[in-house]
């Protein structure tokens, strides 16, 4: 790869995750070893420029009556050997002083009313400067005690808490405004402001903090480390190059990633719009067309597996309401049906497996916020399946914990150890068989639900964070599984659970939730048109996923192959590269690699 591919290839690695980032970090990492623009002999030498840049430090400590500065933490650079044999390479503390900000004294209080006084705080320092949203202002009178913790515009901010490593330049705004003790400036002169600026947002110095701080409990970035960074100074003129070309690098990757913003705000109107068509089908009819639409655009509409997501919801919304295969006059009616399973309801209790629970009030009209077939009906989940079953066996069995469940599938994985007699966890005691369709209640897992589709040898039983459900019989354990799994029971638990800190649902509230009841042919095949469609939408996430990691090892093997030419063969790109590029590049195919 020579220099002037650096760029033929750009808007190619915008597009792969991350891409916009690696732009950046790769643009930062070639201008700080000197590879963005040729060098000239003839230019007063770095270690002049940084035996000026020290004097204009002893001034300012003279003139801010500093008598000694702080001994620094020394870092070391991976990247020395690389840089251009006329630069220099020095520790921040040699040309800069790096100086603390103040909290509000003990007792003090932000003002109510807005003054001339600015307290400039980390949630300030946004993108590289200060923003004037939300600031914060103190009194005249608390200012002239942190009076000595002021920024100038001369200066770069820097973050030490909290957000650790920001970097960014002070506004004419903020000249002369009070500075939080979360962050610290970077005082100094004759250096090109902007060139620091590069270098301390470069990979390598913020390695050289991270490594100070891996074994720190609080994360923190101390004055002495951030003083002890190992950067590069190149000569004054070509600092002043290295930053306008580095300018007009960002400036194309910015483009790059407005026009993706701009592709992707357009990609996401039309997915959305062709969504709320296929939601929105009154008829099995309207559903196959608006299906059949969306088919013929899926890789414009869906790029990113995520995007999936509300595909699948639509699915299962389209299921639960009748939509998604046409009804059949022949068969049963779902009352019918409901009316079995409440017979057999009462046969549990009568014999005394099931115990009585006071659910038995009729559904309210509000309770019910959609339509269903007239061959359909509504009935409450507890008269369509029964939690019997809540003793552990005296026996070797296996225990599903709420981390055995794969949400994404909706399955039991293969984490389900086997315990011997009495070792049962206190709160398990649920039992569970084949086709049981459990539901965990209870946070961090909150809304995950699963189907028991295989059997298990010894007998199951569930943690009590999962409510496990048993299916009357006629009841479809898929379709109650779509039921909980589908938008309108989401959205119902969550009106229903209790609690701040670990928000929950109790078995009680669960069971009393409404449930639209299909007839028992039509379940059947509502599973297997579900079955169908979730089987398609899963084969596109499998490419989607096998594309990104394309993309990326793409982007990966272009960041590596820039680096090694550029850097063995000593090559810089020349400013010819960039002519015609004031405009974002069309996105060009992956290329082999």
């Amino acid at each position: 790869m020579t220099p002037g591919e650096f760029i033929e290839v750009f808007d190619t690695v915008a597009e792969a995750p991350g891409g916009i980032e690696r732009l950046r970090e790769l643009v930062l990492q070639l201008a700080v070893r000197g590879r963005l623009v040729p060098q000239d002999e003839g230019e007063e030498l770095a270690s002049v420029l940084l035996e000026r840049a020290k004097t204009a430090k002893s001034r300012e400590m003279i003139e801010r009556k500093i008598r000694r500065d702080s001994e620094p933490e020394l870092s070391e650079s991976a990247g020395e050997a690389r840089s251009p044999t006329h630069w220099v390479w020095t520790h921040l503390y040699d040309f800069a002083l790096v100086l603390g900000g103040k909290r509000l004294p003990a007792g003090a209080s932000f003002s109510t009313e807005k003054t001339d006084n600015i307290y400039i705080r980390v949630t300030d320092m946004k993108d590289g400067s200060i923003s004037t949203e939300d600031l914060r202002y103190i009194s005249d009178d608390v200012q002239a005690r942190i009076a000595k913790y002021t920024i100038d515009r001369e200066d770069l901010y820097i973050t030490i808490a909290g957000t650790i490593g920001d970097v960014g330049e002070v506004p004419e705004h903020f000249h002369g405004q009070n500075l939080t003790e979360n962050a610290a400036k970077i005082v100094f002169r004759e250096v090109d402001k902007k060139f620091l600026l590069l270098v301390l947002r470069s990979g390598d110095v913020k390695e050289q903090f991270q490594e100070k701080m891996k074994q720190m409990a609080q994360p923190k970035l101390a004055l002495k480390r951030i003083s002890g960074a190992r950067i590069p100074l190149p000569p004054l003129a070509e600092q002043h190059r290295i930053v306008a070309k580095a300018d007009e690098l960002m400036g194309l990757i910015d483009r790059l990633e407005a026009a993706r913003r701009s592709r992707e705000d357009c990609r996401t109107a039309a997915r959305d719009s062709a969504l709320a068509t296929l939601r929105n089908a009154s008829t099995s009819e309207d559903v196959e067309t608006a299906w059949m639409r969306i088919a013929e655009r899926m890789d414009d509409l869906f790029i990113v597996p995520a995007d999936l997501d509300p595909l699948r919801g639509a699915v299962l919304q389209l299921a639960v309401r009748g939509r998604l295969v046409p009804q059949d006059e022949g068969d049963e009616p779902a009352s019918r049906l409901l009316e079995f399973a409440i017979e057999e309801k009462a046969n549990l209790v009568k014999e005394k497996k099931l115990r009585k629970r006071k659910l038995d009030s009729p559904l309210m009209p509000d309770e019910v916020h959609f339509e269903i077939p007239q061959s359909w009906v509504w009935a409450r989940l507890h008269d369509l399946a029964h939690d019997l079953g809540q003793k552990v066996p005296d026996e070797t069995f296996s225990y599903i914990d709420v981390s055995a469940v794969d949400n994404k599938r909706g399955l039991i994985t293969s984490k389900v150890p086997v315990l011997d007699p009495g070792a049962a966890p206190s709160r398990a005691r649920k039992l569970v068989g084949l086709g049981s369709v459990i539901y965990s209640t209870v946070r961090p897992y909150l809304l995950n639900v699963a189907i028991v589709e295989r059997e298990y040898s010894p007998m199951p039983i569930a943690s009590t964070a999962f409510a496990v459900l048993h299916p009357y019989s006629g009841v479809h354990s898929r379709l109650l599984f779509f039921w909980l799994r589908s938008p309108f029971f989401v959205n119902f638990v969550t009106t229903q659970m209790k609690g701040i800190a670990y928000p929950a649902i109790n078995d009680t509230d669960l069971l009393r939730a409404p449930v639209p009841l299909p007839p028992a042919a039509e379940q059947h095949r509502i599973v297997a048109k579900v079955d169908e469609l979730m089987g398609l939408i899963d084969r596109l996430e499998q490419h989607l996923v096998a594309r990104e990691g394309t993309q990326d090892d793409f982007a990966v093997a272009w960041t590596r192959r820039v680096e090694t030419t550029i850097y063995d063969s000593r090559a810089v790109l020349s400013s010819n590269e960039f002519q015609g590029r004031s405009s974002p590049i069309r996105t060009s195919p992956l290329q082999n690699y």
